[in-house]
């Protein structure tokens, strides 16, 4: 798949995630996170080299601390061409913003935003998930049981990060 055609492809995933109207006050949020090859490239393009998720969470575990690299003076310097991790902070039932930041229509249901990461992590690939593999991913998402799993997941992990002084990379 040309690069052209990969980067149709995440714009139009992107497109389904709401705009929580981002006040730029959520970079202590920022971690390891994983993403597409492509989006990983487009940053490089930009200038920025963001490790893979596995070093940065070596990082983490190491020093207790981990700074994103994108990240300028607090605010995210490739904030156009951020991934699809990065795009759903903030707009989906699991990872509301803590500053308060929403969507006007609302948080996308976890079932959607997990589907829309999945198929961000697909695009370019050859083998993508099926239809039947997505209902599952979404059906998944249905049961009460996971969903409070996941966000106390979640819950937890933000709460222990913040506490900490971040150190600021030059």
């Amino acid at each position: 798949m040309k690069r052209s055609d990969m980067d149709a492809a995440l714009e139009e995933l992107y497109a389904k995630v709401p705009q929580p109207g981002c006040k730029g006050l959520c970079q202590d949020s920022c971690g390891p996170i994983g993403m597409n090859p492509r989006e990983q490239q487009r940053i490089r393009e930009r200038g920025v080299k963001i490790p893979h998720y596995r070093d940065g969470l070596a990082e983490l575990v190491e020093t207790g601390d981990y700074t994103c690299p994108a990240l300028k003076d607090g605010q995210c310097s490739v904030y156009e061409v951020r991934p699809m991790l990065c795009r759903l902070w903030g707009a989906t039932e699991t990872m509301p913003c803590t500053y308060g930041c929403r969507p006007e229509e609302g948080l996308l249901p976890d079932a959607e935003g997990h589907a829309l990461l999945a198929q961000s992590l697909d695009v370019g690939k050859a083998d993508t998930l099926s239809a039947e593999e997505l209902g599952r991913l979404k059906k998944r998402f249905d049961d009460p049981t996971f969903r409070q799993t996941v966000r106390e997941y979640v819950r937890d992990n933000r709460r222990a990060r913040p506490e900490k002084k971040r150190r600021r990379r030059g």
